[in-house]
């Protein structure tokens, strides 16, 4: 039995790399992205990607929401805008770059009044996991669509990739008043930017219950792709950072953090799955662009950047190398 995943990382506008890499998949499968996965997982900017995929939008789409609507969610660039005052005078000078106003009425454009129950309405039905934080409990919250007796079964499905996107520093957190219990809750970019370890964990236990297989048997059985936004990974040299204090780290703070995460869960995923993209029979695949440059901004909706975003990445899934790899992929999906 295959059990077949889809991950989607965190970061802002640069949603348009993996958009632009699931219409090519679309395309090579010649049917829905709905139909080929068992269960999605996409954190923040993946999270709309992963609800938008199991209503049944098309990847095209989903790539257009980003083209077209990206300057609702990051109206301006630079923090002194005049934009800004409204949140400036609400929380103080430390406040949030954007109001959550616009991304939120992107959501509940696109997704309504719909939840959880929508996509699952029966146990083998597609399954999608939505990472956020909880910055009162101090504990993650991994939304599942197929826990339909949790406190979140009637929180509309926009309201929860709202959740999972109130990025640090870019949006305000999100509250949520729930039987009696309140939630602040933030992008789950801080503790699974990269949801591929999570859902690799979700698949094992939902298959031990469904199953009476081995562990080994069902990791055997298990088939992952996993998308990220772009590996802003520029280095920062030690006599420059050795230095550094409360200021510097906290202008850094979100680059890091949504950039080390996703590695280690990349390696955990690699490490439970094995059978990479270099085997035979390839069941693990991870399709990331090298930014080595502080380009293409993840908070940058304007047309230059988004032209650039949508060059580098044909380039990336146009090379003969990434084409044969998730071409074999595919072939035994």
């Amino acid at each position: 039995m295959t059990f077949r995943i889809l991950c989607l990382d965190g970061g802002g506008i640069r949603g348009v790399m993996p958009a632009l890499i699931l219409q090519q998949m679309e395309q090579k499968l010649g049917s829905p992205l709905k139909d080929h996965f068992d269960l999605i997982a996409g954190t923040s900017t993946g999270s709309m990607l992963a609800v938008g995929i199991a209503l049944g939008k098309s990847a095209e789409e989903l790539l257009n929401l980003y083209l077209e609507k990206g300057l609702q969610i990051f109206p301006y660039q630079k923090l002194f805008s005049l934009k800004r005052l409204p949140l400036i005078f609400k929380y103080g000078l430390s406040a949030p770059k954007f109001s959550s106003e616009g991304l939120m009425a992107v959501l509940q454009e696109q997704f309504g009044e719909q939840k959880f129950p929508d996509i699952t309405p029966s146990r083998d039905s597609l399954k999608v996991i939505i990472p956020s934080y909880d910055t009162i409990a101090r504990d993650p919250v991994i939304f599942k669509s197929w826990n339909h007796h949790r406190w979140y079964a009637n929180i509309p499905l926009w309201e929860i990739c709202l959740c999972s996107a109130s990025a640090p520093t870019y949006f305000p957190a999100h509250r949520i008043e729930q039987d009696g219990k309140v939630y602040s809750l933030i992008d789950g970019g801080v503790c699974a930017n990269n949801p591929v370890s999570c859902a690799v964990a979700e698949a094992i236990k939902l298959l031990r219950q469904s199953t009476d297989k081995s562990v080994g048997e069902i990791v055997e059985g298990i088939k992952v792709i996993s998308i990220g936004t772009g590996d802003p990974a520029s280095p920062i040299p030690w006599e420059q950072v050795r230095g550094w204090g409360l200021i510097q780290w906290g202008l850094r703070i979100a680059d890091i953090f949504m950039d080390a995460p996703p590695d280690i869960h990349r390696y955990v995923a690699e490490q439970i799955i094995g059978g990479t993209e270099n085997d035979s029979k390839p069941r693990y695949m991870r399709l990331q662009l090298p930014l080595k440059e502080p380009l293409l901004k993840m908070d940058d909706a304007r047309q230059p950047n988004l032209q650039a975003i949508l060059k580098r990445t044909d380039d990336y899934i146009n090379q003969i190398e990434v084409q044969q790899k998730l071409e074999k992929l595919l072939l035994n999906w």
